[in-house]
């Protein structure tokens, strides 16, 4: 009894993280904002298409929500399908490919390899003449992230950025 009554409308804001980037940005910060990219997905789908079905069905006008879509960097990181079935790889699949090879780890070979499958690819960048030639840009949903093999056991050789602190390149998802 005696509480105040809820409100009659009420609207709710999330902001979802950015892209984790630091000075040195390797295989940790890759799947930290490769997670990124499919919450973002995610709440694309369920927050925003959804909703916007359900008011339509509804009868209820509703503006075009432009929302921004990341489909081509979660197909860089997945991979497509081709007709027939068979998947075309995707920059997981690369590195998982090259990392699991008998052969001694080589970061120079490892990013070649991504540069020749995704060097067309619109969320894809080569690194530019004064980057270490061992890396690489994803044109994430939010900011682009340069990545780096240096160092051996795949792209960035393991644990954290190099400094710089925090999340950062965008903090949202609009």
């Amino acid at each position: 009894g005696g509480g105040a009554a809820p409100p009659s409308s009420f609207v709710g804001l999330l902001d979802i993280f950015g892209m984790e980037t630091f000075e040195r940005n390797g295989y940790e910060q890759l799947l930290i904002n490769f997670a990124n990219e499919k919450l973002q997905a995610l709440f694309v789908s369920e927050a925003v298409e959804l909703v916007r079905a359900e008011f339509v069905s509804e009868g209820i006008r509703v503006e075009l929500i432009d929302s921004p879509d990341n489909s081509a960097v979660l197909e860089l990181f997945e991979g497509a399908k081709r007709r027939g079935g068979y998947p075309r790889p995707g920059l997981l699949s690369i590195l998982n490919e090259e990392t699991a090879s008998p052969k001694p780890p080589d970061d120079a070979r490892l990013v070649e390899a991504l540069h020749r499958r995704f060097a067309e690819h619109p969320a894809y960048r080569k690194p530019a003449a004064a980057e270490p030639a061992t890396s690489f840009t994803v044109r994430h949903f939010s900011a682009q992230v340069t990545y780096t093999a240096a160092g051996g056991g795949g792209a960035g050789g393991g644990g954290g950025g190099g400094g710089g602190g925090g999340s950062g390149g965008g903090g949202g998802g609009g």
